[in-house]
């Protein structure tokens, strides 16, 4: 049976990895734009595995229990709105492009609520 969802958590979390990814994007995409023309495709890519870390970690903080649950569920959600941007853009991206992307957030954010889980109960 899955545990209950905090939702507070993880529309804290989107809004930190958004918000990360955002700024990371930008920073790195300018900063490597110097270095060739791949630059700031390379910068949105860390950019979005950054936001994807970053909203886990916050979900996995403020979430009472199951931190990985939450960070997992917090990454899906990120991805589910990355890939509507990115498809009223005009991406081609495919169903495989889809299907890694929900694979990563899963690992990264999950990951990522799990450790800030451990971090939390190692406080107490």
């Amino acid at each position: 049976m899955l545990a209950a969802l905090n939702l507070g958590a993880v529309i804290l979390g989107m809004a930190a990895g958004g918000l990360t990814a955002s700024l990371v994007s930008l920073i790195l995409g300018v900063g490597l734009r110097l270095a060739g023309e791949w630059g700031p495709d390379v910068g949105l890519v860390i950019g979005i595995v950054s936001g994807l870390a970053m909203g886990g970690w916050v979900a996995g903080m403020r979430a009472i229990h199951s931190h990985r649950f939450h960070g997992a569920v917090t990454g899906l959600a990120m991805a589910f709105l990355i890939v509507i941007v990115a498809r009223l853009g005009g991406s081609p991206a495919g169903t495989a492009s889809v299907l890694w992307l929900a694979l990563l957030s899963i690992v990264v954010a999950g990951g990522a609520g799990w450790l800030a889980g451990r971090r939390r109960q190692t406080r107490r």
